[in-house]
């Protein structure tokens, strides 16, 4: 391994960080993680994995990809069965940004309506991230504040939806510990909310 040039790490860190700063709170971490580890990582590590897929995905289906990332099988799938096209993706994020950026505009007007498609969004991004189409309830009240759409409707307006989710969130109540995950009609509403929010 070759000797580490401290002065230009810390350089290329104070960068890290500066980026890191531009990107939603939620998604900071994720954000300095990938980028340190693509600053300091060894190339031939890095690139020999994504050169050559291992065995078993070799006899699936041609991945689809908007730009040079490849999307995640859960993402496919979404795009297959809501008809959403890898054109509306690219207009809700920067996929081919890395780290993943947001630029999908929020509707206006009605609270209830933003809310629920930002819940949307973000367990897409995650999907997007990590081909999980889930998040910690605290992870969707957390982008909620951040949007400055949280406020006291916002677990009635999820309790009046619970049939879209599985996990933490039922008719019942919240488990504020727990994670969110989409249910088939919670599919299906999050290829329409794609559809509107990339028109």
């Amino acid at each position: 391994m070759a000797k580490l040039d401290f002065t230009k790490a810390k350089a290329d860190i104070a960068q890290i960080v500066d980026i890191v700063k531009t990107v939603p709170e939620n998604l900071q971490q994720v954000c300095f993680e990938m980028l340190f580890e693509a600053a300091f990582s060894d190339p031939q590590q890095v690139s020999e994995p994504k050169a050559k897929p291992p065995e078993g995905e070799k006899a699936a289906e041609p991945t689809e990809s908007v730009g040079n990332k490849k999307l995640p099988g859960n993402i496919k799938a979404i795009l297959r069965r809501g008809e959403v096209t890898e054109d509306d993706l690219g207009k809700l994020f920067m996929l081919e940004h890395d780290p993943l950026l947001p630029v999908y505009k929020l509707p206006k007007g009605n609270t209830a309506k933003a809310q629920m498609a930002k819940v949307m969004m973000v367990l897409l991004e995650n999907g997007l991230l990590n081909n999980n189409i889930s998040a910690p309830y605290a992870e969707l009240r957390e982008a909620l504040k951040d949007e400055g759409l949280h406020d006291g409707n916002f677990n009635k307006a999820l309790k009046r939806n619970a049939d879209l989710f599985r996990g933490a969130i039922t008719k019942d109540g919240i488990d504020e510990n727990g994670t969110v995950e989409l249910s088939g009609p919670g599919l299906e509403r999050l290829a329409e909310t794609i559809k509107e929010l990339a028109q």
